[in-house]
């Protein structure tokens, strides 16, 4: 709402119509702008897969396919509204650059990361509210690991991405696992 408020001129809402949305998205791009387009986790993603494979990811369009809910977070409102296979199936899409931010600090860095970047690109978001792990803020490129616990005494590694990651957080930090 903030950046409708703010850019009136710049802000599009189709409605319950999500693969126009993305053909929208797709023209606006080859106009040469940096597009987003943004509703709960499974309507821009698995409602929309054959425009996101033939229009944005074959064309290298300039869209970002932000989702919000992954997984389960919208579990109430049954399985129209749950997540679970968005991930696995755009990271199969040619040209699409895949990020599960885990904690609002890494939201913000992947944002920031989108708004140069040239291509395709999903932003899988959790329903909002979940907890900051990350002590300061970074900066991520793709293909980024980054180290939220090292422990040279220990041989165990855990890799977490999205939603899960407060959980593995706090797991190891309660089980003596860190240092």
């Amino acid at each position: 709402e903030k950046f409708r408020d703010q850019f009136p001129d710049r802000f599009l809402n189709v409605g319950i119509d999500e693969q126009n949305m993305v053909g929208v998205a797709v023209g606006l791009s080859m106009q040469g702008y940096n597009v987003y387009i943004y509703s709960i986790a499974n309507f821009p993603t698995l409602r929309c897969m054959e425009q996101i494979r033939y229009d944005v990811a074959y064309h290298n369009a300039n869209v970002k396919i932000v989702s919000v809910g992954a997984g389960y977070a919208y579990g109430s409102l049954g399985a129209s509204h749950h997540a679970t296979e968005d991930m696995g199936m755009m990271r199969t899409i040619p040209n699409m650059v895949v990020c599960s931010p885990g904690d609002p600090v890494e939201a913000r860095a992947v944002t920031k990361f989108s708004a140069t970047y040239q291509g395709p690109m999903y932003l899988r978001l959790g329903k909002a509210g979940e907890p900051v792990v990350h002590a300061s803020e970074i900066k991520v490129n793709i293909g980024d690991i980054l180290t939220i616990i090292e422990n040279e005494q220990s041989n165990v590694a855990v890799f977490a991405t999205g939603g899960i990651l407060n959980y593995a957080y706090t797991y190891l930090n309660s089980n003596h696992i860190s240092s």
